[in-house]
Parts: structure tokens; C-alpha cells; sequence
């Protein structure tokens, strides 16, 4: 009995390993499959232009999804508008681009005989017409593919932009020390004069505004230019801002140093959000630069400069 027991066994286990070997196959055959079908996607997008030939590779239903980070909401194509993009790059004068897969990254994951997922990582590269080339985005993607009749279709796709800024000529970027306040107690006023400032702002108290800012204001936007005119500035803010925007200091990039004499410069990011929208709305952040000027204990804003 022992005997046709353990015999039993040995059948069974090397059927599994059978129907495991089987699955491998199959995996491996269609790892194959969807590779080729991604190789043949970016011949088309940078080098062939045989639009025709996508058919191929997406599902009339396709969409693209895009994430932007924390800062920008996903942005989305259906397959028309992801057609015509590539049609605009093949008859524009865009400089030549290269894609690659990193290392081993490229998987695929069967989810049952129908569907599966396939991911990697992928960097793209702008060529120059001197020989050379740039890295500009390093990213992750995560697509969806069905099989329909014979074929496999990519019914959608998500980048996640992992890395887009990059050293210049091998160089890495400078990255400052954590920053650490040099004096608390200025730390803490500023943080203070920046709330009772901004919720002035946010609830259109020209009045606190109004003796806030320094006669001798001069704000500096980049992408509006300056204004030396206090008036002309609160007007601005009364006009556009109040009642439509509200503006929410970034937790953690407060930054305060002192200007002996004169004050104090504040350094932060912030973002502004448009009350016509839904709430939690993403709204990108930021970066600022304040002059406090402080004179005999009343602070007033002097300087504004505003980066978007």
C-alpha cells in the first residue's frame, strides 16, 4: 500500500512540474510577444513613422494615462489624440529621440489567459546632430494588454515620471544641508507675520494688506514683470484674488535668515489654489522670496519676488 502510495506521488508531482514547465512556456512565449510589440511601437514613434502599423499594438478603446506627480493631476489621451501626437512629432522638426529599457526591468505578468500586465522602466534620450545625446526623463510604465481573437492589444498604459532633470556634463547638482534655523525666535516671528499676512489674503482684508506692504513695495513676478506700485499690487490682489484664490504655505520649506539692519529674507514654497474648483483639486507649488523689513518692531513686506 506504502508503495502505490509513494508511486502515486511521484506521478503526480511530475505532472505538476508538467503543467509548472507548460505556464513557463507560455509566459516566456508571450513575455516574447508583448516585447516585440513594444519594440515596435517606438520604431514607429521616433523612427519609421508607420502610423498605419499601430493597429498592431492598441485596442480601439486604448487610453494613455500620464501621472505628474503630487503637484499636477494625471493627464489623460484616448488613442486618437495619442495617434495624432505621434503624427505631430513625425511632421514636425523635433530633434531625434532614443528609448531604451533599464537593465532587466521589463516584466510580464500573466493575469489569466486573457489578460496580462507588463512593466518596466525606460529612459529617453534627445539625440543631437552632432553625434551626441541627453538623457530627459527616466520613467516607469505599467500597460494593460487583452488578447482579442489571436492577438494581444494594449488597452491602456500609466508613466509615472520617475526622473526628469538630470547632471549637466556628468556634473552632479549641488544639494544644499538640511536647513536648520540660525535664530529661532526670527523663525518664528516670520512664520507668524506669513500666516497673519496670507489669511489677510485669503479672506480679502485690504486693511492688514494695505499695512503689510511697504510704501516702497516692489514686486517682482516672473512671468508678469515687476510692479513698484503698492496701489497698483493691492488693486491686483482685490481684483483677481479675492473670493477666487486661496494660498496654502508648502509644510516644511519655511526657510529665515536674518538681514542685519534690515530684517529678515523668507524662502518657501506655496501653492495656490482656484475656489472655483473641486476641492483637493492638485495645484503645482511654487517657490518665493520675501524681504521683511522690520522698523522698530513692525514688519512690512518690501520686496516680492513670486517664481512659478
Amino acid at each position: 500500500m506504502t508503495r502505490h502510495i509513494k508511486l502515486f506521488t511521484i506521478i503526480i508531482g511530475a505532472l505538476s512540474l508538467q503543467a509548472i514547465g507548460a505556464r513557463g512556456q507560455a509566459t516566456t512565449a508571450l513575455y516574447g510577444t508583448l516585447k516585440a510589440k513594444d519594440s515596435l511601437l517606438f520604431d514607429i514613434a521616433f523612427h519609421s513613422c508607420n502610423v498605419q502599423r499601430l493597429h498592431e499594438i492598441f485596442a480601439p478603446d486604448f487610453v494613455f494615462y500620464h501621472d505628474n506627480g503630487s503637484d499636477g493631476p494625471t493627464g489623460t489621451q484616448s488613442l486618437t489624440n495619442f495617434i495624432e501626437n505621434i503624427q505631430r512629432r513625425c511632421t514636425s522638426h523635433t530633434p531625434e529621440m532614443r528609448r531604451e529599457i533599464v537593465g532587466n526591468s521589463l516584466q510580464v505578468i500573466p493575469v489569466n489567459s486573457l489578460e496580462a500586465i507588463q512593466t518596466g522602466i525606460q529612459r529617453l534620450y534627445v539625440l543631437s546632430e552632432q553625434g551626441g545625446e541627453r538623457l530627459v526623463e527616466e520613467s516607469k510604465f505599467t500597460r494593460n494588454w487583452k488578447k482579442q481573437g489571436n492577438d494581444w492589444k494594449m488597452v491602456s498604459e500609466l508613466d509615472y515620471a520617475v526622473k526628469t532633470n538630470f547632471p549637466d556634463a556628468g556634473q552632479p547638482r549641488y544639494a544644499p544641508n538640511p536647513y536648520v534655523p540660525s535664530a529661532e525666535p526670527l523663525y518664528a516671528v516670520i512664520a507668524r507675520q506669513d500666516s497673519l499676512f496670507f489669511h489677510a489674503y485669503n479672506n480679502c482684508d485690504m486693511e492688514t494688506m494695505t499695512n503689510t506692504f511697504s510704501d516702497s513695495l516692489e514686486f517682482y513676478h516672473d512671468q508678469t514683470g515687476l510692479s513698484a506700485s503698492k496701489k497698483d499690487v493691492l488693486e491686483s490682489t482685490r481684483k483677481n484674488i479675492c473670493g477666487k484664490v486661496s494660498r496654502e504655505l508648502v509644510p516644511g520649506s519655511l526657510e529665515v535668515y536674518p538681514i542685519h539692519g534690515y530684517g529678515a529674507v523668507e524662502i518657501a514654497y506655496h501653492r495656490f489654489h482656484n475656489n472655483q474648483q473641486p476641492v483637493g483639486t492638485p495645484s503645482k507649488a511654487s517657490k518665493f522670496i520675501v524681504l521683511w523689513k522690520n522698523t522698530d518692531g513692525h514688519w512690512q513686506i518690501s520686496r516680492v519676488i513670486s517664481l512659478h
